[in-house]
Order: structure tokens, then C-alpha cells, then sequence
């Protein structure tokens, strides 16, 4: 991957690592509205997946 690619994963990850992926005001409702369901953990999305096949 380039360079100026390798240095934007870099980023991302570490924030994701120091501050976690916390919605903002509004996200859930958003997210919640497009997709026609309640969110889930990917927890719960595994363990459903597991069960199902």
C-alpha cells in the first residue's frame, strides 16, 4: 500500500485503540433509521451467526 495509505491506517488505529469508536449525539438514531433494526454488539451478531449455520 503507498505510503500516505499506510500512515491513515496507522491513525484510525490508534484512535481506535485510545478513545475507543464512540457514537455522537444523533449516531445511533441515524444508524438505527437507516438500517430498520435496533443496533447490536458484534457479540451478538457472532453468536447469532454461530447458531444460525
Amino acid at each position: 500500500m503507498p505510503s500516505w495509505m499506510a500512515f491513515d491506517m496507522r491513525l484510525m488505529s490508534e484512535r481506535f485503540l485510545t478513545e475507543g469508536m464512540l457514537p455522537e449525539a444523533g449516531d445511533v438514531a441515524r444508524l438505527t433509521a437507516l438500517l430498520r433494526r435496533p443496533l447490536r454488539s458484534y457479540r451478538d451478531f457472532a453468536a447469532e451467526i454461530a447458531t444460525s449455520g
